[in-house]
């Protein structure tokens, strides 16, 4: 890998567990004001992504990854330190909260795509795979550290300090970014930010063949896993008997299987023949949520969370990177944020019917029925007979 590249990724480890940390304590602090506060906090962070992310597609398309996040890291820096100041010379109210939640959701919205899209300037084909697994685990890695690491310095140093702390992560991922220059460029004629374009961006990726099979897989595993494991796990928990700390390590359970999957991937790179384990994938992740579904101990329920882990990462690592492959380069953003969309969509339809799911039929119940959920996104990639063919890295070959 280039030496950029490795730069960019330890950057990306401070940065991203910054934002954890200052995300888990917003929703910390609005939780103190009520659940309502909480929940909205938590709305405005990712409703953003919904709304704006076929824009932020399209503006990195015109102007480029790198400058993008340029531009997104430091307005993400100026609102870390307008929060530090306004909470510490006046308050922390709900408004305060909810402004900021909203800000950093938009400014997320345009971040994505072109982070999501960064790797593909450093590495030929080939190499994609290894390199999206590395930047995957970075943020894997964040996202494991970053909410007991914020449950511990928001009772310390308060929101305030935790705000000035992600200002300073941001700070070093904006000098990586100015001095990293990546060997690559997707296209030399950009076009400009429109509305026909973001149309064009979304109508050539449902022509192109084998994206619009992707687009479906990763919402049906997306609907089909975050939901099940944010809320059925808990939830499952409690109708079982077990304590909130077994429950806690259940979850964990499918980061560190995530975890070790893509270390595998990032060492020795992913399959050529990316239809097996993007089948084979989803297949592990209902025989997770099985697992789940059926343990009768909290044990048996962490076995079952290391597999879904597993299934996830073996999946994502191979959908991923064929889809910015199946990319025209000058629309590469604008798929990119498309992919996000899909991903973010169900869970905000499918997280309202895991409650009365779980009233009206049982924990155990609504896990299978996500495991079947799951199961369909293999039958969708072998259905494909361009995903069947595609072989990672050809044009080199």
């Amino acid at each position: 890998m280039p030496r950029g590249f490795a730069l960019w990724v330890a950057a990306t480890i401070g940065s991203d567990l910054g934002s954890g940390i200052l995300a888990f304590a917003l929703i910390w602090v609005a939780s103190g004001h009520g659940p309502d506060v909480a929940a909205a906090v938590m709305t405005l962070t990712v409703a953003p992504s919904v709304l704006l992310g076929l824009l932020g597609g399209a503006v990195a398309d015109r102007f480029g990854p790198r400058r993008v996040m340029i531009c997104c890291v430091s307005a993400l820096i100026m609102t870390s330190v307008a929060l530090a100041l306004v909470v510490m010379l006046w308050t922390a109210q709900p408004a305060i909260l909810m402004i900021a939640a909203v800000t950093i959701g938009t400014i997320t919205a345009f971040s994505r795509p072109a982070a999501g899209v960064f790797p593909r300037l450093f590495v030929s084909d080939q190499l994609l795979g290894a390199a999206m697994a590395r930047v995957g685990m970075a943020g894997q890695l964040a996202r494991t550290v970053a909410p007991p690491l914020g449950g511990v310095l928001v009772g310390m140093i308060l929101l305030d300090g935790i705000a000035v702390l992600d200002a300073v992560g941001g700070l070093l991922m904006l000098i990586v970014l100015a001095l990293v220059h990546p060997p690559l460029t997707l296209t030399d004629v950009p076009e400009p930010v429109s509305l026909r374009g973001i149309g064009m961006g979304v109508m050539t990726a449902v022509r192109t063949a084998g994206a619009p099979a992707i687009l479906a897989c990763v919402a049906i595993v997306a609907g089909a896993v975050v939901p099940a494991v944010i809320l059925g796990i808990p939830l499952a928990a409690r109708e079982r008997g077990w304590s909130s700390g077994e429950a806690g390590v259940i979850e964990s359970g499918w980061i560190a299987g995530g975890l070790l999957c893509g270390a595998w991937f990032a060492w020795r790179g992913t399959a050529s023949r990316v239809w097996l384990p993007m089948t084979a994938g989803p297949v592990v992740v209902a025989v997770g949520l099985g697992i789940l579904a059926m343990a009768p101990t909290w044990t048996i329920a962490l076995c079952g969370t290391s597999v879904l882990g597993a299934g996830v990462v073996i999946f994502t690592a191979h959908v991923f990177p064929t889809y910015l492959l199946l990319a025209p380069p000058a629309m590469a953003s604008r798929f990119q944020s498309l992919l996000i969309l899909v991903q973010l969509t169900p869970q905000l339809a499918i997280n309202p019917l895991i409650g009365f799911a779980v009233s009206v039929f049982g924990a155990g119940t609504m896990l299978a029925a996500s495991a079947a959920l799951a199961l369909t996104a293999a039958v969708v990639v072998t259905s494909d007979r361009t995903l069947r063919a595609f072989v990672a890295g050809r044009a080199e070959d």
